[in-house]
């Protein structure tokens, strides 16, 4: 089955939230835990919303 990775997202300068979930989205999908990843980029996007009131 051949997946394309999704491009990665902007990161906000310097928010260690955001590295941090971005860090264990890369890993989820190395170990091709898909799923898992998929939950680290919902959590991303709510962080920014929040955090970030939607910028990148």
């Amino acid at each position: 089955m051949n997946r394309r990775a999704t491009p990665p997202t902007p990161t906000v300068p310097a928010c260690a939230d955001c590295i941090r979930l971005e860090n264990q989205e890369q890993a989820a999908e190395l170990e091709g835990d898909l799923s898992r990843a998929i939950d680290y980029r919902v959590l991303l996007r709510r962080h920014r919303a929040e955090a970030h009131k939607g910028q990148q």
